[in-house]
């Protein structure tokens, strides 16, 4: 056997070695990490832990020039809204504007937090009658009453038609004092619905003439 012979059988058996030692190693590698613990799939059903919200307990730093938009969407888009026609008479006015009770306004804000969602409804009267009212708006009660007196619209349900801002003057009217947000919900879409449940809560027969429900009696109004 020649010497050239002898040393590519070395280098032959020297290849083989190094390419078993290379398949041992990873066999060896690949056992390990089979056998190192494995972060726990979550089962089917079980629920994932929910991730912290960061707006959770971020306070609103509420004034009254904040930007209502950012959290009353649903009022905000009614004042584009042709199905909210009482909403969409007053789009080139702000929020306050018409919602003119800061110290009203700045309690109901108190604690709430960017995470909170904002209520379906208003829960406060934030508009006050007079700025309804001011000779620059709307202007008084009789003023309104002399534009609506051929209402047509607002009836009872024998079909007695009401000029709804000239109300008989009498114990019950004068005590109760209805004012412009009672009937008025500039962000509803429905304003003979929102008046007539104010005045079914004493017409609740559904008809605007007295004695209908109850014996009349001479009573001095207070």
């Amino acid at each position: 056997m020649t010497n050239a012979t002898t040393k590519q059988r070395s280098r032959g058996l020297a290849l083989v070695a190094i390419v078993g030692s290379v398949f041992a190693l990873t066999l060896a590698l690949g056992m390990v990490v089979g056998c190192a613990p494995q972060a726990a799939e979550p089962k089917s059903g079980e629920d994932t832990p929910a991730k912290e919200d960061p707006m959770a307990t971020q306070v609103v730093d509420w004034s009254m020039e904040s930007d209502c938009v950012t959290c009353h969407t649903t009022e905000a888009a009614s004042m584009t809204d042709a199905k909210c026609p009482q909403a969409s008479a007053h789009a080139d006015l702000t929020c306050v504007q018409c919602h003119t009770d800061e110290a009203v306004l700045s309690k109901t804000h108190e604690g709430v937090t960017l995470a909170d969602k904002p209520a379906s409804k208003a829960t406060v009267v934030t508009v006050d009658a007079a700025t309804c009212q001011d000779p620059a708006c709307h202007g008084t009660m009789e003023e309104m009453a002399a534009i609506t007196a051929d209402n047509q619209e607002f009836k009872d349900e024998k079909g007695k038609v009401q000029n709804p801002h000239d109300y008989p003057s009498n114990e019950q009217h004068d005590t109760m004092n209805p004012t412009c947000t009672d009937c008025h919900n500039n962000h509803s879409e429905n304003l003979q619905k929102d008046a007539m449940m104010w005045c079914a809560q004493c017409h609740h027969k559904g008809v605007f003439q007295c004695g209908t429900c109850h014996e009349l009696r001479e009573r001095a109004v207070s």
